[in-house]
C-alpha cells in the first residue's frame, strides 16, 4: 500500500472522528427558514414596499429555469448527479496539493458542499470548516434528493446587490420574473457566482461577458446546447442593469410609516428577515388618484408663478459630444415624474431637447407659453412672445410628458403639499401623499408638518358654539373687531379678507363665506378656554394650541392627518375615530401576528343603550332582557360632538361647496362634484397666505389637502387662498374617487327639526311670510319668537320634510345673486382676490401683481 493511500485513509478517519460531533443536525435543513424581506401591500393586494437585509423570493425546483441548472452544473460541478456529496476525484487532487502546499483550495467543492457552507458555515479556508463541510454534504445527500439540494442552493446563494436567490437576482439585474430569463442571462447569473464582485455585470460588464461566454462554452462541451445556440448566445449584447423593486403602486410615504411601525413592534431582525407580509388600509386606486392630484396641484400653482430659469447652464455646450450630454442627464434623477432634458436648439415658438432616453424631442409653443419670468411669490413678468426670451441652447431643464408625443417645459416646484384620505367610520387611511417626491424629500408632510389651519378650523369653533346654545340661524355682528390686551399693551384687529362688513349675519352665511369677525365674536362668547377644551375633546392635540381669540382664525398648529381625523368626526355624525394604516401582519407561513381592531362608529349602539335605560326604569331586573351590543364597549367610537350639531354643520358646509368659498373654483374646472349633494367642506388660509387648506367629506370618505412652503416664513403669494391653491388637489381626487359612486347624504338624526325662518332676523318666519327659508335646528334650540315677535310653532316641520335653504323670496335671491356675481368677479373664494388677467388682455407691467 502506497504512502499516499495510507495518508488519505488516515486523514479521512481522523477527519471523521474530529468533525462528526460538530456537524449540524440535518433535520434543520428540512425546515430551513430563509431570510426574506418584509413586503407591504394595499388593501386590494398591490405591492407598495419591500424592506429587508436581503432581497429574496424563495422558489421551488420546478420554477428554476433548466438553462440555469445546466449552466450551474457545467461550471461548478460536472459530476453532481454521480457523487454522494463529495467528489472523490476532485478531493484526491486537492489533498495532493494540500500535502505539498499546506493549503486547501476550493477546487473540490461540490454544489452540495457549497450548499452546506451557505446554509451553516463560513467562507474561510480552514481545515476544520472544510472537514465539517464535507461530512455535512454526505449527510445532506443521504437525506435530501438532488432536486432538493439544487432548490436550497438556488434560493440561498448570493448574487451581489443584496440579491439572494435566483428569483431576486433576475429582478435586480434584468427586471424580470425568473421564468423570463433567456439562455445568455441564465449563463450570466451562473457565471457571476465564480466571483460576485469580479464578474458582476453592473460593476464589470466586460469581465462579466467573458465569464458568461466561458459558461456557454462549458455548456456546449457538456452537450447542454448545440453549436448554433452557442454562437447566437455569445453574440447577445449585455442588457443587465440595476432595477429597483417592481412595485405595483407608488406609496413610499406609507411604506416608510409601515416600516418604522413594524420595526418598533417586532425589532429590526424580525421585520427585515422573516418574510412578514403587511396588509395596509390603503386603496390602490385612491392612492393613484392622490399621487396625481397632488403633483398636478403643485405644478399648476408653480406655473401660475412664473418660470425660474434652467437648473444648470452647460459650459462650452457647443463643444460637447452626445455621450457627454448623456452623462449629465444620467447623473440627474427624475423627480416627481419630471424628466431632465438639455435644450439643443431654440426657435421662435418651439425648442428641441435631448431627453434622458437619448431622444430628440420638440416642445411646441403650447407647452412653453406659460413661462413668464418669476420675480417674487406675488409678481411675474410679461407673458413671453418667443421661446428665445427664456430658453438657450445648453440649458438643463425639466420636461413633463402630457400625452403621446406631447411634452411641456416644466420645473421642480419649490412649494410643498400633502394629502390624506380616510374612512370616516373607523379612521382607516385610504391614501396618503407626504410630498411631491419621496426620493428628493423623505420628510412626511402629511404626518409630520405642523401648520396653521386658518379657516379650516372654523367648523369646530361653530360646533363648540352650538354646544353652548347657538344655532345656524343665530345672528352675529359682522363688524370691525378690536381687542385690547392691557397686560401686554397689545391691540388685536382681525379683519375680513375683503375688508367688507355686513352687519348682523346668520351663522350659516358666516361659515359659508368664511367671515373672520363672526368666528372671532363666537369664540369671545364661548371663551377661548372652552373652545380649546372642545378641540381637544374631538382629538386635536392640546400642546399645539393656546386659549386665545386668534384660535378662532386657525393660529394653532396641526398636521394634515390630524385635520382629516377631526373632519371625520363631522362626517360620521359626531364620533371620534383614530387613524390607522396597518390592517394585518402575517408571517410567510400565514400566521397572523397582528390584526387591527379599530374603534368603529356604531350607529345602533346608542339606541340600544337608550332602550336599555328605558328597560331599567320600567322593568324589574329579571325581565329586562337586555340586547347585547354588536361590538365590545372599548371598540365603539365615543361621541364627542352632539350628532344633531354634526348633522347641522354638515348641512351648512354643503353650502361651502355649492354657494360658498369652494364654488368658484369648482365652476371653473366644470367639476362633477357640483352635481352631487352629499359633499361638504371648508377652505382654509393662514395668515399672510402661508398655508392653504381644503378639507371635505361625504358620509364615507374624508380628505384633506394642504399646500405651503417648507420655510414657514415664506408666503404662497397674495390671493393664494385655500380655495385656489389646495381645493384643486382635493377636487381632483374626489372627482375620481367618487366617480360612479352613488350619492349618500348623511342621515338626519333624531332630535333635528326643520323650521321656516326670516333670513334677516334668524327668527321663525311669520305666517305667510314670502321670503321665508328653511333652516335646521336642534329640537332644544329652535327660536322661540317669530319675526313679528310672536311664537308660531305652526312653522315647525317634520324631520323628513323636503327643504331647500336657497328658497328665499325673489328680492332676497336677487340680492344674493348680485353678491355671488361680485364674489365671482373678485376672487376664487370668499376671501377677496383680484380679477384674473384674460388671455386676450395685454400682459401686466413687469413686476406687477398678477
Amino acid at each position: 500500500m502506497s504512502f499516499i493511500t495510507i495518508f488519505v485513509i488516515m486523514t479521512v478517519i481522523g477527519a471523521f472522528l474530529y468533525a462528526t460531533p460538530q456537524v449540524p443536525e440535518i433535520d434543520s435543513l428540512k425546515n430551513v427558514k430563509l431570510q426574506t424581506p418584509m413586503r407591504i401591500f394595499t388593501a386590494d393586494g398591490k405591492l407598495i414596499g419591500e424592506f429587508g437585509d436581503v432581497r429574496r423570493e424563495p422558489v421551488e425546483f420546478e420554477q428554476i429555469p433548466e438553462s440555469f441548472i445546466n449552466a450551474l452544473i457545467s461550471t461548478e460541478d460536472q459530476r453532481f448527479y454521480e457523487h454522494s456529496g463529495v467528489d472523490v476525484k476532485g478531493l484526491l487532487r486537492v489533498l495532493k496539493v494540500a500535502a505539498t502546499t499546506g493549503e486547501f483550495s476550493e477546487g473540490a467543492s461540490t454544489l452540495t458542499m457549497q450548499t452546506a457552507r451557505n446554509m451553516f458555515l463560513t467562507r474561510d479556508q480552514r481545515l476544520k470548516r472544510k472537514l465539517i463541510e464535507m461530512f455535512l454534504a454526505v449527510h445532506m445527500e443521504r437525506e435530501l434528493s438532488k432536486q432538493e439540494i439544487l432548490e436550497l442552493y438556488t434560493n440561498k446563494v448570493h448574487f451581489s446587490h443584496r440579491a439572494y436567490g435566483l428569483a431576486a437576482a433576475a429582478e435586480v439585474y434584468y427586471g424580470k420574473h425568473l421564468s423570463e430569463l433567456t439562455l445568455p442571462e441564465a449563463a450570466m447569473m451562473a457565471g457571476l457566482l465564480k466571483g460576485e464582485s469580479a464578474y458582476n455585470p453592473i460593476s464589470h460588464p466586460d469581465r462579466a461577458v467573458g465569464r458568461r461566454n466561458l459558461v456557454l462554452s462549458r455548456m456546449l462541451d457538456e452537450g447542454y446546447i448545440d453549436q448554433k445556440t452557442y454562437e447566437l448566445a455569445i453574440e447577445t449584447p449585455l442588457t443587465a442593469k440595476k432595477h429597483r423593486a417592481d412595485l405595483d403602486i407608488e406609496a413610499p410615504y406609507v411604506a416608510e410609516m409601515v416600516r418604522l411601525d413594524v420595526i418598533n413592534r417586532f425589532g429590526r431582525d424580525i421585520a427585515y428577515n422573516h418574510g412578514l407580509d403587511i396588509v395596509t388600509t390603503i386603496d390602490s386606486q385612491h392612492q393613484a388618484y392622490a399621487n396625481t392630484a397632488l403633483r398636478e396641484g403643485l405644478l399648476t400653482y408653480d406655473r401660475r408663478h412664473g418660470y425660474k430659469g434652467p437648473e444648470q447652464q452647460i459650459e462650452n455646450f457647443a463643444e460637447k459630444e452626445v455621450n457627454e450630454l448623456m452623462q449629465i442627464l444620467d447623473s440627474t434623477p427624475e423627480i416627481g415624474g419630471l424628466q431632465p432634458a438639455i435644450i439643443l436648439e431654440v426657435a421662435d415658438k418651439s425648442i428641441k431637447v435631448l431627453s434622458k432616453e437619448a431622444k430628440e424631442l420638440t416642445i411646441e409653443w403650447e407647452g412653453l407659453n406659460w413661462a413668464a419670468k418669476f420675480i417674487s411669490d406675488t409678481r411675474i413678468g410679461y407673458k413671453p412672445k418667443s421661446a428665445k426670451e427664456f430658453a438657450s441652447a445648453g440649458d438643463v431643464v425639466r420636461i413633463r410628458h402630457i400625452k403621446e408625443d406631447e411634452w411641456h417645459l416644466s420645473q421642480l416646484p419649490e412649494a410643498s403639499a400633502a394629502f390624506i384620505s380616510l374612512r370616516s367610520k373607523d379612521g382607516g387611511v385610504t391614501s396618503l401623499v407626504g410630498g411631491f417626491d419621496y426620493l428628493s424629500n423623505k420628510f412626511n408632510l402629511a404626518t409630520q408638518a405642523r401648520r396653521q389651519p386658518g379657516s379650516n378650523i372654523k367648523p369646530f369653533i361653530y360646533a363648540a358654539a352650538f354646544s353652548k346654545g347657538f344655532n345656524a340661524a343665530s345672528l352675529v355682528n359682522d363688524a370691525p373687531y378690536v381687542k385690547v390686551n392691557n397686560e401686554i399693551d397689545e391691540v388685536w384687529r382681525p379683519q375680513n379678507d375683503n375688508l367688507k362688513y355686513n352687519g348682523p349675519t346668520r351663522l350659516r352665511v358666516g361659515l359659508k363665506r368664511s367671515i373672520n369677525t363672526i368666528s372671532t365674536r363666537l369664540i369671545d362668547s364661548i371663551t377661548p378656554a372652552y373652545a380649546e377644551r372642545f378641540l381637544v375633546k374631538i382629538g386635536l392635540p392640546d400642546e399645539h394650541m393656546d386659549p386665545y381669540q386668534s384660535l378662532a382664525l386657525g393660529t394653532a398648529s396641526f398636521t394634515p392627518m390630524e385635520m382629516a381625523t377631526a373632519y371625520a368626526v363631522l362626517a360620521n355624525g359626531g364620533y371620534q375615530v383614530e387613524p390607522y394604516y396597518i390592517e394585518k401582519i402575517t408571517t410567510s407561513y400565514g400566521d397572523v401576528l397582528y390584526q387591527a381592531t379599530p374603534k368603529v362608529v356604531c350607529e345602533q349602539c346608542e339606541q340600544i343603550r337608550i332602550n336599555n335605560q328605558i328597560r331599567d326604569a320600567k322593568y324589574s331586573p329579571e325581565i329586562r332582557n337586555y340586547p347585547a351590543l354588536p361590538l365590545p364597549e372599548n371598540k365603539i367610537a365615543q361621541e364627542v360632538i352632539d350628532p344633531r350639531d354634526a348633522f347641522i354643520l354638515y348641512d351648512m358646509m354643503k353650502d361651502v361647496i355649492h354657494s360658498g368659498t369652494a364654488t368658484t373654483q369648482l365652476r371653473r374646472r366644470n367639476s362633477p362634484l357640483l352635481e352631487r349633494h352629499d359633499l361638504a367642506g371648508k377652505t382654509g388660509t393662514a395668515n399672510d397666505y402661508k398655508d392653504a387648506w381644503f378639507s371635505g367629506f361625504n358620509d364615507k370618505l374624508v380628505a384633506s389637502a394642504w399646500m405651503g412652503f417648507s420655510d414657514h416664513r415664506r408666503s404662497l403669494g397674495r390671493y393664494e387662498y385655500g380655495g385656489k391653491a389646495a381645493l384643486p388637489i382635493w377636487a381632483s381626487f374626489m372627482e375620481k374617487a367618487l366617480d360612479g359612486v352613488p350619492e349618500q347624504e348623511i342621515i338626519q338624526p333624531p332630535g333635528v327639526v326643520s323650521a321656516k325662518i326670516d333670513p334677516k332676523t334668524g327668527k321663525l318666519a311669520a305666517l305667510g311670510q314670502q321670503n321665508a327659508i328653511f333652516e335646521y335646528f336642534r329640537d332644544d334650540s329652535v327660536p322661540s319668537e317669530s319675526s313679528q315677535g310672536t311664537t308660531d310653532f305652526g312653522q315647525l316641520y317634520s324631520d323628513d320634510i323636503n327643504r331647500n335653504t336657497d328658497e328665499e323670496s325673489e328680492p332676497e335671491q336677487l340680492e344674493q345673486e348680485q353678491l355671488d356675481q361680485l364674489i365671482d368677479s373678485l376672487q376664487d373664494d370668499s376671501e377677496s382676490e383680484p380679477v384674473e388677467q384674460e388671455e386676450n388682455q395685454e400682459p401686466p407691467e413687469p413686476g406687477s401683481i398678477f
